[in-house]
């Protein structure tokens, strides 16, 4: 902390150490995974989090939107403060889900990637024309103009092109998706060794 918050951490003497190339010290890591169901506005990432708190009793779930204000200060510091938050919940030995608009690339080079172990995406993605009409449905406070829906179909395809699995959720309902997602989150746990429950 007295390195500043810039300061990427770096492998320490094990595994499980994390050394300031600052000062030197070392920090104790907690390599647990961290998972993103991401998608663009209006493809049902908030509608996920109560569906999976319920089935993932063993993982931390946030809307990554709660800490949103933070993104004033920068998408770069936003993602990091994600990164720390995961690191410091790892360290009581759960991993964390967030459902929110972040992509692969706006994370790994972050300062606070060394905090955590593997990320996994998912996308959640119910197509165009449903995006579209979901968007066009919100109340006027919320912003979604003609240009914004644009927006989000353009940054929707560059979604397509990164992330796997992709979860339908037109098709799907809000169960069967969150039932999937799940299934997703837990065979990745048992990878890492994580024990997991139902």
């Amino acid at each position: 902390m007295n390195c500043g918050p810039g300061t990427v951490m770096r492998p320490g003497g094990t595994r499980e150490t994390l050394c300031c190339p600052v000062c030197g010290g070392e920090t104790r890591r907690a390599a647990l995974p961290l998972f993103v169901v991401a998608g663009v506005s209006g493809s049902g990432k908030t509608t996920m989090v109560e569906a999976l708190r319920s089935r993932l009793s063993e993982v931390e779930i946030f809307d990554a939107d709660v800490i949103l204000h933070i993104a004033a200060l920068g998408w770069e510091t936003f993602g990091n403060t994600w990164l720390q938050l995961a690191g410091a919940i790892a360290l009581n030995g759960r991993p964390t889900l967030l459902c929110g608009t972040l992509t692969p690339e706006q994370l790994v080079n972050l300062p606070g990637r060394g905090l955590i172990g593997p990320i996994h995406f998912c996308l959640l993605d119910p197509g165009h024309e449903v995006i579209t009409t979901r968007l066009r449905a919100r109340p006027a406070w919320r912003g979604s103009t003609e240009e914004f829906i644009a927006q989000q179909a353009g940054f929707a395809e560059s979604l397509r092109t990164q992330i796997t699995p992709v979860f339908d959720t037109a098709t799907l309902t809000v169960a069967d998706t969150a039932d999937a997602i799940a299934g997703w989150a837990r065979r990745l746990l048992s990878d890492t060794g994580v024990v997991t429950g139902r």
